[in-house]
């Protein structure tokens, strides 16, 4: 590893970077010299939770190009930044013996060469040839009895763990791997371990005819962890072959016992693994999970996709039992399954490996209780039972604040609210825009987050969106409503969860014609006396429309304090009627965008301009209306006038009880006929105090209104 300063703290942080731009930093902040061929291309997205120590920064250079598939390998002074396929051709680093290079990070590629003392070199390499990564190599020469494992330093290390247990003398002469079915590997290891360790296993072993007992090792060795074998002796406490413990080592992954033991001891150690190695649960039972959040359809597609209905064995990673024929024995173990935690994105909380659970596995969704139905083995309940935890889970909710407003145009706005801005008639920037902000109508993509004061045109729509701190574009109406230029027309909020549709709707129901039948004539005929018509009625279809303004809004939280916003405004307009028999027309201006934006920012969509026509008769009173001669004294005076529709947005997220109450209270405030009602309301608080909820970890219950029109609150 290169030299670094001690005593030094760094933060990575690096989005959707380029490998050269990550590779580049690192030499920067460590200080190595590096080339890179010219394969090695790819994105990075690191982010370190706090500072970390200088020296380190190499060492998660490693961990970066180990996962794109690259390493670094040094040659002289610098570094060669390679595909690992290649690495093994390379001058990597080469250490001989049994110990490990501490000087090595844990990513690094080397090469150890290692020399075998007691064991077959052909045995061995057998042995720990699964245990080698995909893009790692290992070579076993007879000749020289002599491992050759190139991979990565960290799994260097854990083989040659593995060797200096199993090379031992010659005492122990067979090496076996026993595939447990129901046990836990490193139970049984850490019980047969115990067993041997006292001396009693061994003694009964040895009790078979032809076989002499072995003598009682002096020393004992203490028990050994879960999955480790037995602990070596002190210093000084050296034994012969006949005195040594059998090796039990357990192999989690595959679920599997290493035993390397003479014979007799092999047969012990395989009766005592089938009488150990039951399934003390039985049969198929049924689980039955409330959903609490989510809903059980929803949790029973996920698991499906997850699990899958299949039929496994145990470390068998999820194979299909229709793929093998029936009554034939299950197949050997393969690789772990990768584990579903992976998938859920944003998680960060792993599930668990799949090739432990055993059996079918069926999830049915019963709508009615809302709980998924699991039929499957007892012990893989508890797994199953913490992943449907994971992902029933309370989502976050979001309040959309919404003030729909009517702006008067004058001379100085007559260009619209964002020119007005632009052009300096409210000094807005002076009083409250930061002068580190983009420029409000400095154009932005639409896929990238709004920053406060940037503006947004929506092409084809005639809207214009722009983003602020909350108080700072108050302010600007403030101003133009101290001028009586602002008409709030509605202030709705509505409470929705992340990836839920919230819908505003400010609107009226306009009668439109859509068909009609005109009479086309009748028929009189007179009777005794009376007189009959007969004649053909005419008939119209009529439909209401909604015209007004209807917005919809599905908010997406995410990790770092942004709101995700899907904005879809819809603008209709009722028009003027071409003819009297002919329903007026309805004028719709539809704009869909996406934008991302900080908790409590506000974004405000306009540019929705329409002339206001008025016509009024002006003159000297009463003069003006003498028949004749009135026009000599008034006069009809015609008058447009431009107003521009603004809507505000504001989400602001939920977290947690506090956050809920804070904002219930804002809003209470934030309305004096509210504020008043709560304080000449009679009811007085109760001196018994009641029973404190039972604590779930859930905000209190807030009225949710996701899909209904909401009834705008008075001016």
């Amino acid at each position: 590893m290169p030299p670094a300063q001690r005593g030094r703290f760094v933060v990575l942080n690096f989005d959707n970077a380029d490998i050269e731009t990550v590779v580049h930093a690192a030499s920067e902040i460590v200080g190595f010299n590096y080339v890179l061929a010219p394969d090695v291309r790819g994105k990075v997205t690191v982010q370190t939770s706090g500072r970390i120590p200088q020296e380190d920064v190499f060492g998660v250079l490693l961990a970066i190009l180990e996962v794109h598939g690259f390493t670094a390998v040094k040659s002289g002074n610098l570094y060669k930044i390679v595909r690992i396929e290649g690495a093994r051709e390379r001058a990597v680093p080469t250490i001989v013996g049994l110990e490990p290079d501490p000087n090595r990070t844990a990513d690094e590629i080397i090469t150890q060469i290692v020399p075998v003392r007691f064991s077959s070199v052909a045995d061995l390499a057998t042995l720990l040839r699964p245990l080698v990564s995909q893009r790692g190599n290992l070579v076993a020469h007879r000749e020289t009895n002599v491992l050759m494992v190139t991979d990565s330093a960290n799994n260097v290390r854990r083989l040659l763990d593995i060797i200096r247990m199993v090379d031992v003398e010659i005492a122990l002469d067979e090496l076996q791997i026993i595939q447990i079915r129901y046990a836990d590997a490193a139970d049984l290891a850490t019980i047969l371990n115990q067993l041997f360790a006292s001396g009693r296993l061994r003694r009964a072993a040895a009790s078979v005819p032809g076989v002499p007992a072995a003598p009682t090792p002096p020393v004992a060795p203490p028990p050994a962890a879960p999955g480790a074998p037995a602990a070596a002796r002190p210093p000084g406490a050296e034994t012969t072959g006949a005195e040594r413990a059998p090796l039990i080592v357990a192999e989690r992954r595959s679920n599997s016992l290493i035993v390397h033991a003479r014979k007799h001891e092999l047969e012990t150690v395989r009766r005592l693994i089938t009488q150990l190695d039951v399934n003390i649960y039985g049969g198929r039972r049924v689980f039955i999970y409330y959903a609490e959040s989510g809903k059980a359809k929803d949790l029973a597609a996920t698991l499906n996709a997850i699990y899958g209905a299949r039929e496994t064995s145990p470390g068998a990673g999820g194979q299909s039992s229709a793929q093998r024929p029936a009554g034939s024995p299950p197949p050997p173990p393969s690789s772990p399954a990768t584990a579903p935690g992976a998938a859920l994105a944003g998680s960060g909380v792993g599930i668990g490996e799949l090739g432990v659970l055993e059996g079918q596995i069926r999830f049915i969704a019963d709508e009615p209780t809302n709980s998924v139905i699991v039929t499957t083995f007892p012990r893989n309940w508890p797994e199953i039972e913490a992943t449907i935890k994971q992902l029933d889970r309370q989502p976050r909710q979001v309040l959309v604040e919404v003030l729909v407003a009517e702006i008067t145009l004058t001379d100085d706005l007559r260009l619209g609210v964002d020119w007005a801005v632009k052009s300096g008639k409210f000094n807005l920037a002076s009083q409250s825009i930061s002068t580190a902000s983009p420029s409000i109508i400095s154009p932005i993509s639409r896929t990238l987050p709004i920053a406060e004061g940037a503006a947004l045109t929506l092409p084809g729509s005639g809207l214009t969106a722009f983003a602020f701190a909350t108080n700072q574009f108050m302010l600007l109406l403030n101003t133009l409503a101290s001028m009586d230029l602002v008409n709030v027309l509605s202030n709705p909020h509505v409470l929705t969860s992340e990836n839920k549709k919230a819908i505003i709707n400010v609107s009226n129901s306009i009668p439109i014609v859509t068909s009609q039948q005109v009479p086309i004539g009748g028929t009189t005929q007179a009777t005794t006396g009376t007189t009959t018509t007969q004649a053909i009625v005419g008939t119209q279809s009529v439909e209401y429309r909604d015209a007004g303004v209807i917005l919809t809004v599905t908010p997406r939280i995410g990790e770092h304090g942004t709101v995700a916003l899907d904005v879809k405004q819809e603008v209709n307009d009722v028009g003027a009627a071409e003819a009297p028999t002919v329903s007026r027309s309805i004028i719709k201006r539809e704009a869909e965008t996406s934008v991302v934006l900080m908790n409590n920012q506000t974004l405000v969509l306009g540019g929705l301009i329409r002339d206001r026509v008025e016509t009024q008769d002006r003159g000297v009173p009463f003069m003006k209306d003498i028949p004749i001669i009135g026009y000599l004294f008034g006069a009809k005076v015609r008058t447009v006038q431009k107003t521009e529709l603004l809507m505000l947005i504001t989400p602001r997220v939920i977290g947690t009880a506090l956050d809920a109450a804070r904002i219930t209270d804002e809003i209470r405030r934030s309305t004096p006929e509210l504020e008043d009602t709560f304080r000449r309301s009679p009811r007085q608080p109760s001196s018994t105090p009641m029973p404190p909820a039972p604590s779930s970890g859930l905000p209190p219950a807030v009225p949710q209104t996701t899909s209904e029109p909401v009834a705008p609150r008075p001016n």
